[in-house]
């Protein structure tokens, strides 16, 4: 049983001995929308200072992580720093 609230997904913890157990994830629509804003901000035709993109880039980083930091994110956020 999968199912979402305020962004969040719940999903079912496949480990040996946990069953009725579930972990918190982000859910695949805000990643989306995440990934979206990141890439709005990054577009290398706005015409803003780097200073200002770096600027926006932490801030709305900073403000996603906040949000979602009891979520099981690490892998997900390494790949999108990857990417």
């Amino acid at each position: 049983v999968h199912f979402e609230l305020l962004g969040h997904g719940f999903v079912p913890v496949y480990k040996k001995g946990t069953k009725g157990q579930y972990q918190l994830v982000v859910s695949q629509k805000s990643w989306g929308k995440f990934k979206r804003t990141l890439k709005r901000i990054t577009q290398k035709t706005k015409p803003i200072s780097l200073l200002e993109r770096l600027g926006r880039l932490n801030e709305v980083c900073r403000g996603w992580i906040n949000n979602y930091r009891l979520t099981q994110s690490y892998a997900k956020l390494k790949k999108l720093d990857a990417w």
